[in-house]
């Protein structure tokens, strides 16, 4: 009962980011105040400024590396939502995101190798949350708990 109020509340918070991060307004060079009572001209994208989505390798697939640690709860509209659970001493190798998101739903130490850097030790903590581009990544449980995270993979054209 406890998780699927937790996966619906984390379901509600995605929908609403995806809704309201999409309008994204101004840019690095010309910030956008976030005054509602102030008109603003927003540049319109168009679909000819849309770069291609990302090279993605369907054999680096989270969900392909990792099968034995995921559980799929859905997959539509180009974004997979899974959950994924690593025991004391799991490990799963390289694999792919394209856009993702991560929520800690119980927390331990990991050790993440991204992009072929030297390995970074991260202590998650429940109720933490990441947004993340394009990587590839590999990762090792070695905290004496068991760790357990929500991940949404988000296949979509990037704007140039």
């Amino acid at each position: 009962m406890k998780t699927n109020i937790i996966l619906s509340l984390i379901l509600i918070v995605f929908v609403s980011l995806l809704t309201f991060g999409c309008k994204e307004k101004g840019t690095k060079e010309n910030p956008v105040e976030n005054n509602p009572m102030e008109e603003k001209t927003v540049p319109q994208t168009n679909v000819d400024s849309m770069e291609a989505m990302p090279v993605f390798d369907p054999s680096l697939d989270p969900l392909v590396i990792g099968k034995e640690f995921s559980k799929v709860f859905a997959d539509t509209l180009n974004v997979q939502m899974y959950e994924f659970t690593m025991k004391p001493g799991d490990s799963v190798g390289l694999h792919q995101h394209l856009d993702h998101t991560i929520y800690v739903l119980e927390g331990g130490t990991l050790q993440v190798y991204v992009n072929g850097t030297e390995p970074v030790e991260m202590n998650l903590k429940a109720g933490e949350g990441f947004v993340s581009g394009p990587l590839k990544d590999a990762a090792k449980n070695v905290g004496e708990t068991t760790i357990k995270w929500l991940a949404t993979e988000i296949h979509r054209p990037r704007e140039n």
